[in-house]
């Protein structure tokens, strides 16, 4: 198989030569790739706006081609943007340039000033209904004996307090191990913290760390919230 870089060239040279510009992205581009790794490339033409994704093998390579007409791409930053998982804009940042041109680098300035901004911050009504609904977790994960249901509660607090602590800090999350990878940039210490509290539930079936980390979470807010809370 060719190197990455190489084999992105390839793809671009073969099924894109006439393309605006193109980018490698993601893993290969981070120096991260695995066994398992794909290529991703993100393919700029000229024209009204336009977008598809296509996967492919080339080479032996998985490719992965994110192609984008005109301005396209910005309704998706702009809709990563709003969701505050910055998926587009950080692939188009740290991107390695296979074709460079003017529309190349006015993506990237765009990519970088988003994820500098950071997220909207939540509005104190939007922490109070992520205070509510991660009490009712809790109050539900206390009362469960040990099996299937427990285990999907402790996942479902993690997740929704790991929402909460890096929205609240108007912090980008993340989709799977992306969300651990944000906690530890904001907080290597809270993720350490976040990650020992479900290994303790794992491994021992100890509860009380998961709990304890969620109170810690939501006590700079006014703690668990249930009495009071109003939806009109």
């Amino acid at each position: 198989m060719q190197k990455p870089i190489e084999a992105a060239k390839r793809v671009i040279e073969t099924a894109h030569p006439d393309c605006d510009g193109a980018v490698l992205t993601g893993s290969c581009a981070r120096g991260e790739a695995t066994a398992t790794s794909d290529l991703d490339i993100i393919i700029l033409y000229e024209g009204e706006n336009r977008a598809y994704r296509k996967s492919v093998y080339v080479d032996g390579w998985p490719i992965e081609m994110f192609v984008y007409t005109g301005d396209a791409y910005l309704d998706f930053f702009s809709s990563d943007a709003m969701r505050g998982i910055p998926s587009l804009p950080r692939m188009a940042s740290e991107a390695i340039i296979l074709k460079e041109s003017t529309a190349v680098h006015k993506m990237q300035a765009e990519a970088n000033r988003i994820l500098a901004e950071g997220p909207l911050p939540w509005s104190e009504q939007i922490i109070d209904h992520h205070r509510y609904m991660i009490t009712n977790l809790i109050d539900d994960f206390l009362d469960k004996e040990d099996g299937g249901e427990a285990y999907f509660l402790a996942n479902s607090i993690v997740h929704d307090l790991a929402v909460f602590m890096l929205r609240t800090k108007k912090h980008w999350i993340g989709a799977g191990k992306w969300m651990f990878r944000e906690l530890h940039d904001l907080d290597p210490k809270l993720a350490s913290q976040f990650e020992q509290s479900l290994a303790a539930f794992y491994r021992r079936y100890d509860k009380h760390a998961i709990v304890h980390l969620a109170d810690k979470c939501l006590e700079p807010f006014g703690g668990r919230f249930f009495e009071g809370y109003y939806v009109g």
